[in-house]
C-alpha cells in the first residue's frame, strides 16, 4: 500500500462523527430527489374507455368536511379512487374482475376499534361462461386508522357470494354472512364470514395488515 492510500485510509478512520453525520444527511437527500424524479417521470396508462361513478360524499375524519370516493372502468379495469376534503386523490386501488357485469355494488362503515374504521367494500367480480356459468361477489375491507386518510389500505378478502350453473342445468348459490365481533376480547373486532357451519375470520393488525384466522398467515 503506498503512501499516498495509507494518508486516505487514515483520514477515513479518524475523520469526526459529525462530517459522517453530513455525509449520511446528503446521500439520503440524494436518494429523497431520485425518488421525486422518478414518480414525476412515470407515466400513466393510457386508457382508451374510461367511466365512472357519481362521486359520493362522506366524511371519514369525523371534521365535518365530507371526503368524496367514486369507482371507474378503464379498460374493463375496475378501480376505487379516494378523494381528501379539498377534491385531491389520496388512494387508489384496483378491484379484480373475472368477467363482464363486475361492479362495486355496496360499501358499509364499521369500527373496529376506536383507532380503526372499516369499510366493507361488496364487490361482484363478474360471470364467467366457460363449460360452466359462475358469478361470484368478493369482500374487500378498506381500513383508516387514526381518522387519517393517509393510512388508507386495501384487503382482498374472501367470496361471500357464489352462484353455477353446470352443463347438466344444475343450479345452486351460497350466499355468505358478514358479521363483526370481538372474539378474543381484545377490544378490537374481528370480521367473520359464515355460510352454514363453515366460519373464516379476519383479524386486524393494524397498519392494514389482517391476519387469517384460518391460514394463520399474516397477510
Amino acid at each position: 500500500m503506498g503512501l499516498r492510500h495509507c494518508a486516505i485510509l487514515f483520514l477515513l478512520i479518524h475523520a469526526p462523527l459529525n462530517i459522517w453525520a453530513q455525509d449520511e444527511t446528503i446521500f439520503r437527500e440524494l436518494y429523497l430527489y431520485a425518488d421525486k424524479e422518478k414518480i414525476k417521470k412515470r407515466v400513466e396508462k393510457d386508457y382508451k374507455l374510461k367511466a365512472r361513478s357519481n362521486r359520493h360524499l362522506i366524511d371519514m375524519t369525523g371534521d365535518d368536511r365530507p371526503e368524496s370516493f367514486y369507482t371507474a372502468k378503464k379498460d374493463g379495469e375496475d378501480w376505487f379512487h379516494l378523494f381528501d376534503n379539498k377534491g385531491k386523490e389520496v388512494f387508489r386501488y384496483q378491484l379484480d374482475a373475472n368477467g363482464p357485469w363486475a361492479r362495486l355494488f355496496r360499501i358499509q362503515k364499521r369500527v373496529l376499534n376506536d383507532k380503526t374504521d372499516v369499510y366493507l367494500l361488496y364487490f361482484y367480480e363478474g360471470i364467467t361462461k366457460y363449460l360452466n356459468f359462475k358469478g361470484t361477489s368478493r369482500l374487500y375491507l378498506l381500513t383508516i386508522d387514526n381518522k387519517d386518510l393517509k393510512s388508507a389500505s386495501v384487503y382482498k378478502g374472501p367470496i361471500l357470494w357464489d352462484e353455477t350453473r353446470d352443463f347438466r342445468d344444475h343450479y345452486h348459490q351460497r350466499k355468505y354472512e358478514v358479521s363483526l365481533f370481538d372474539l378474543d376480547r381484545d377490544k378490537i373486532r374481528e370480521v367473520t364470514v359464515n355460510y352454514g357451519r363453515m366460519s373464516r375470520v379476519y383479524k386486524y393488525l393494524g397498519k392494514g395488515k389482517w391476519l387469517n384466522m384460518d391460514d394463520q398467515e399474516a397477510l
